[in-house]
């Protein structure tokens, strides 16, 4: 399926963003590669972009937080990048990821309602009760998951250990999936990387808990996150470039890793086997992975060399997509930042702009 070159979002984008690849990025890709040249990608000046820009509102107008428009001209973000892909990459890994199963969007989603639920849960409140019911319900905000893969994740991470079902006493038909503490270590390493990465580009007065690994911290900021549900299914569904890589197993963390090679090292083209290294990776086929390419091809994100089936190139299109998806991660875990250190009583420093 082809998607769209450029949603209303980027029209938005190009006002703030730098054109394809900021200053060390800005060089062609090589001729080999078989791309027209890109414009170079200059940081834009904070006085230059247009207070009215949607990528500068705040994800809940209510909460001052760093924003999506900042964060993507910031003048590090090109070397923030280069920490925040294979860092956050590394947790989605099948090896790591909880059930053993390889990594998807709805599954990714799944795994952080679980445990934001169960941060939620008040026995007083029967409405806060994390219920399969409820859990279901959760999870379909971002939709993209059917009830039944929804049931046989939850009893793989019942197999796995990686959660309980526990009885209700007041009402034996009811049961509440619990996080065991081997999945709420695995999610407090999961959001750690993006706090990092935040850290990287305001390390003032920087982002000490959720680097550290708090459980206070993090049971704090995942009760915050279910105030954010809607506004993250938002943002996946609005980079229409994306929607055909979540449901693809490592789809989306097979696309962040080729654009950020191509960003990293612009003057050289990648070869067919690079992709023999990511299918090792993340421990998939390699039909699967050309899979992932052909739909990239598609999508216009990826270009094949002239007269060649062997060397490729990300497009600037898919640096500026996948990078749009950075700057919104980065964002909403300011924000949940922020919510969580006010809900625990804690400063969370001024924003210095």
């Amino acid at each position: 399926m082809t998607m769209p070159n450029k949603s209303g979002k980027y029209r938005a984008l190009k006002h703030i963003v730098m054109q394809t690849a900021c200053a060390e990025e800005s060089q062609t890709v090589a001729a080999d590669a078989g791309l027209q040249q890109p414009k170079p990608r200059q940081a834009a000046k904070s006085g230059d972009i247009p207070q009215s820009d949607p990528l500068l509102r705040r994800l809940l107008p209510e909460v001052d937080h760093r924003t999506v428009g900042e964060i993507l001209v910031h003048p590090d973000f090109a070397r923030m990048r280069r920490c925040y892909v294979p860092d956050t990459i590394a947790n989605y890994e099948s090896a790591v990821f909880p059930g053993g199963w390889q990594s998807a969007a709805y599954r990714t989603a799944a795994l952080g309602a679980i445990v934001c639920l169960w941060a939620n849960f008040d026995e007083a409140n029967r409405a806060t009760w994390p219920t399969l019911a409820l859990f279901k319900r959760a999870v379909s905000t971002f939709g993209f998951s059917s009830p039944r893969q929804i049931d046989d994740f939850v009893r793989r991470l019942t197999e796995t250990g990686h959660i309980v079902q526990e009885r209700v006493v007041a009402d034996g038909r009811l049961r509440l999936l619990k996080p065991t503490e081997k999945l709420l270590a695995w999610d407090r390493e999961v959001i750690a990387p993006y706090y990092e990465a935040l850290q990287l580009l305001y390390p003032e007065p920087g982002y000490g808990l959720p680097i550290a690994r708090d459980p206070e911290f993090h049971l704090a900021q995942r009760r915050c996150a279910v105030e954010i549900f809607p506004v993250i299914g938002n943002f996946l569904r609005e980079i229409v470039e994306l929607l055909p890589f979540y449901n693809m197993y490592q789809g989306l963390n097979v696309l962040l890793m080729l654009a950020d090679r191509q960003a990293t090292d612009p003057d050289k083209s990648m070869h067919e086997r690079d992709l023999t290294e990511i299918q090792h990776r993340f421990r998939t086929s390699r039909s699967h992975i050309r899979n992932i390419i052909t739909t990239a091809e598609a999508s216009g994100l990826i270009i094949w060399t002239e007269g060649s089936r062997r060397r490729f190139a990300a497009t600037p299109q898919a640096l500026a997509a996948t990078d749009l998806f950075i700057a919104y991660t980065l964002a909403s875990h300011d924000l949940t930042y922020r919510m969580a250190m006010k809900e625990m009583g804690r400063d969370p420093g001024a924003l210095v702009r």
